[in-house]
């Protein structure tokens, strides 16, 4: 006896109607018929009554239902308890937006290598507070950049992963502006010109990716506004000419309008991962990033 004729019998028996019963199994009606054919030739008798007008069980009909759903209902109960006893785990990691692109693929790969019954699902985010996607967005792990300070990591409110990358910083200028044109940018220069400042950044990163003040001590103009923080929107806002912004020498946008200049005299950030709870998944991913990046490239 086969499932498909299983099923079709359930569900004519379910529907009275050969129509409704294929598209409630996503069939034809004439599978389904067919179907039903072939299990009243198993058992060698009608199974149903059909006329023009309805549909209804014999007597043999009848009796096999009350002998086969049971059955079938244990059957399906005891596949899903198997499938679930061996679905995969999955991994929730979210890459700033403005790291490498090669960075997620390697990292996953080794990951997957490592612990092949777990699967990541990956997503996307501006690169923020790690306490603050931890409560509101649906990762586990959140790979960006960070502060090279190693006090970072004894942070009692998340736990920071080996340094995958070391970045030197640099600044994104709108094409036409004056900085545009330097191969390098002194940090002293930059409190000359008004700073992108996402007026919600929280400020403990904030300081550190957008520091106060220079090295020499001058106060950097740092200019509150409301956006998401996403590397998207600051492209836009640096295109139209008024503020610039601080980032990573890596990042380079495919976009005429703005323009990447290295910075001199700030001290570099590391692109790492970071989660506030141990579990098994994201211990082996910790050891799996150590293993894709053995040291912090430049």
């Amino acid at each position: 006896m086969e499932m498909r004729e299983i099923e079709a019998f359930l569900a004519v028996a379910d529907e009275l109607h050969f129509g409704r019963a294929a598209e409630r199994l996503r069939v034809s009606t004439p599978r389904v018929s067919q179907a039903v054919r072939a299990l009243e030739r198993r058992v060698g008798a009608p199974l149903f009554e059909r006329t023009s007008r309805r549909v209804r069980l014999t007597p043999v009909g009848e009796r096999l239902l009350a002998e086969l759903r049971p059955a079938y209902e244990r059957m399906d109960q005891a596949l899903r308890q198997v499938r679930r006893s061996v679905s995969r785990e999955f991994l929730r990691v979210g890459f700033a937006t403005s790291i490498p692109g090669a960075v997620a693929p390697r990292l996953i790969e080794a990951f997957e290598g490592l612990r092949p019954q777990c699967a990541v699902v990956r997503s996307a985010h501006p690169n923020t507070d790690p306490p603050r996607w931890g409560r509101h967005w649906p990762v586990d792990v959140f790979v960006g950049w960070l502060s090279s300070d190693p006090s970072l990591r004894d942070d009692p409110e998340f736990r920071v992963g080996p340094a995958l990358l070391r970045e030197e910083r640099a600044v994104l200028v709108a094409a036409g502006h004056p900085l545009a044109r330097r191969a390098v940018v002194d940090a002293e220069q930059l409190a000359d010109h008004d700073i992108l400042y996402p007026s919600d950044f929280p400020a403990r990163f904030a300081d550190t990716w957008i520091p106060s003040r220079t090295p020499g001590g001058r106060p950097l103009r740092r200019m509150p506004v409301h956006t998401s923080a996403s590397i998207e929107e600051a492209i836009l806002l640096v295109a139209e000419g008024e503020l610039i912004h601080l980032t990573v020498a890596s990042l380079r946008p495919d976009d005429p309008h703005v323009v990447t200049v290295p910075v001199s005299g700030l001290p570099p950030v590391v692109c790492a991962p970071v989660w506030l709870t141990d579990t098994d998944p994201i211990r082996d991913f910790a050891k799996a990033a150590a293993q894709a990046f053995p040291a912090p490239e430049r």
